[in-house]
């Protein structure tokens, strides 16, 4: 397979030359990503440690108002849904020793009205623990704090991942000359599709993300490559790293 352009008086651009061990630091967009990668590695331990304890909390307000509660009937004083993605049915009521709130099942809901009467039990050395009778208040699964910490540390470990590479391969790695071949779009990035070739003149291929507005089908541009692996390849500039001023 040939190169479908002239390479013989192709120069690397400034400041990348062919050396390697090259200074390198974070780009704009490099530096956002690190920030929301730190974010998201402290984020999931404390968002998994929050709905644990909130799950304790649950299960013990159960446990008290089962060994320890007294029955009441209280008087039901609204009714309402909350807004959202999550929507829940809430009620609210008022019983002789204080008042309280609580998310229903909707099937229940739909049933409670205003000014009617709704069994309870509540402590009576506390009774701002209290919880309606007739259901018991949803408590989130066990596995639940340790998916949300995963779900939280898996993307920011797989950018870290990606920044890596970008800033190894943009130190070390060994600028060649490319052409765009094809762009292939989805939703608001676009990948592009290139070929490049290598010291020893063979032609690779490769391809990067190209952004919103990305170079045309043709368009020269440089690759970096690493010498001993050129399936590891990435268009130059590269969007988390930059070469170091």
């Amino acid at each position: 397979m040939s190169f479908p352009l002239s390479t013989e008086n192709w120069e690397p651009p400034d400041g990348l030359g062919y050396s390697s061990l090259r200074p390198v630091q974070l780009s704009a967009q490099g530096t956002a990503i690190a920030v929301l990668v730190a974010l998201l590695v402290i984020a999931g331990p404390v968002m998994g440690v929050f709905i644990a304890k909130q799950s304790r909390s649950q299960l013990e307000k159960q446990r008290l108002l089962r060994e320890q509660g007294v029955d009441a009937t209280a008087v039901i004083t609204r009714v309402w849904q909350t807004g959202g993605k999550d929507t829940k049915h809430m009620v609210s009521y008022r019983f002789d020793a204080g008042t309280g709130k609580a998310s229903a099942p909707s099937k229940i809901w739909r049933t409670l009205t205003v000014d009617a009467a709704l069994p309870i039990r509540y402590l009576p050395s506390r009774p701002g623990v209290n919880h309606p009778a007739a259901w018991n208040a949803s408590i989130p699964p066990a596995v639940l704090p340790y998916a949300i910490a995963a779900m939280m540390l898996l993307p920011g470990a797989l950018l870290g991942v990606v920044m890596r590479k970008q800033m190894r391969l943009l130190s070390e790695g060994r600028p060649a000359p490319g052409v765009i071949t094809a762009l292939r779009r989805a939703d608001k990035n676009v990948t592009v599709f290139y070929e490049f070739q290598l010291l020893n003149g063979a032609v690779a291929k490769g391809r990067s993300s190209g952004g919103r507005r990305p170079p045309g089908v043709g368009t020269p541009c440089c690759v970096i490559y690493d010498p001993e692996n050129p399936k590891r390849n990435a268009m130059y500039p590269m969007p988390m790293v930059k070469l170091a001023r």
